[in-house]
């Protein structure tokens, strides 16, 4: 039981606090440059922005009207593939249409795979940017997430999310984008955000529907020897509905996972070591914290039998778990805040390990629901 629980101990710790630690070593003396200096004289890249939408009709009117809204010092278009929606979600796009803005229908629910795959195919842009419904633009995102990839060795861009208010959204994102800034300064990050990222065209390559694009690109990226890095002022702004909250993480964990372990084989072969690193502690690791946790505590019981150190670190971990239960009481009762962080980060993580246990049952799922507004 001592070695179970030291085994779990330092894995969970080297997850939070000494891969970061690491990261900071290896960064120190690399940088990529991501911040536009070459982009001095050089024209901008035309752009293709694609939204993959199923009944997104409260949010699409605006997303166009954010997207027209937009500073970009060259060409860019708006691409809207409707998923099969149920509601008036092309009827409003097509009412928009112009030579800007064009709005293919897939007559049936077919899932983002398949709707990005369309739009990507029907892209006149250099660039591919690929963004949500209810992810509005900052004035000059499409400007700063294009601007790295005037440098050539640059395949990849990833802007940032930033949520409203002080909740596990906002906080869990603060703590990825740190990650993920360390990470870009090798050239390489450990999935792109959804909500905003562009790649070069030539890199894009039609996915398998059940193949989480916004996780399956950088990856792509690395094997054709380019690299990814983070616009950290690049961003777009979300709602964040915790309702929903826990079949999304399991839906994105089960087909991120798919991503990782069909393509690490190839990460293998062609010797990405740094890419493998990245992912295997930013994403492999984090996605077992939930079982990690429960084998220490479970390793922890009789171990705190025989003094020492372990009655204490049971103790605190029993305090814990109270307060995650406190947390999931004040959330039943409709009460949001740093209260129930503790809640949160135990669902949050609880989420992952179902979509890792769904990918290894062979149960990951094609289609997605929006998020609420």
């Amino acid at each position: 039981m001592t070695s179970l629980f030291y085994i779990a101990a330092f894995l969970l710790l080297y997850a939070y606090v000494l891969y970061p630690a690491l990261l900071f070593a290896l960064s120190a003396s690399r940088r990529v440059d991501s911040d536009g200096a070459t982009a001095v004289g050089i024209a901008a890249p035309s752009l293709s922005v694609i939204v993959a939408a199923f009944n997104e009709e409260r949010c699409i009117a605006q997303k166009i009207e954010n997207f027209l809204a937009c500073r970009y010092s060259g060409d860019a278009e708006l691409i809207v593939v409707s998923d099969g929606s149920s509601d008036r979600t092309a009827e409003i796009a097509e009412s928009m249409a112009s030579s800007r803005v064009r709005v293919f229908r897939q007559p049936e629910r077919r899932g983002k795979g398949v709707a990005v795959n369309t739009g990507a195919a029907a892209a006149r842009g250099e660039v591919i940017v690929f963004t949500d419904a209810n992810a509005m633009f900052a004035p000059d995102a499409l400007e700063k997430v294009a601007r790295p990839l005037h440098d050539k060795s640059i395949g990849l861009v990833t802007g940032v999310s930033r949520y409203p208010g002080e909740t596990i959204g906002s906080a869990y994102q603060r703590y990825e984008q740190m990650l993920k800034g360390l990470e870009s300064r090798l050239g390489v990050v450990a999935g792109a955000d959804g909500a905003l990222y562009a790649m070069r065209r030539e890199l894009f390559k039609p996915l398998d529907p059940a193949l989480i694009n916004d996780f399956a690109h950088p990856i792509l990226a690395s094997i054709a020897g380019a690299k990814s890095v983070m616009a950290g002022d690049a961003f777009v702004l979300e709602e964040f509905e915790t309702a929903g909250e826990f079949s999304r993480q399991v839906r994105m964990v089960s087909q991120a996972a798919l991503v990782y372990f069909r393509l690490l084989p190839e990460l293998i072969k062609q010797g990405r070591w740094r890419s493998i690193l990245v992912l295997t502690s930013h994403k492999m690791l984090r996605w077992l914290t939930a079982p990690l946790l429960a084998i220490g505590l479970i390793a922890t019981v009789p171990l705190a039998r025989d003094g020492g150190i372990f009655p204490i670190v049971l103790g605190l971990e029993l305090l814990f778990a109270l307060i995650a239960a406190l947390g999931w009481i004040a959330t039943r009762r409709g009460t949001d805040g740093k209260a129930t962080f503790a809640y949160q980060f135990v669902a949050l993580n609880c989420a992952q390990a179902v979509g890792l246990w769904r990918c290894f049952a062979g149960e990951v799922p094609v289609l997605w629901e929006p998020r609420k507004l």
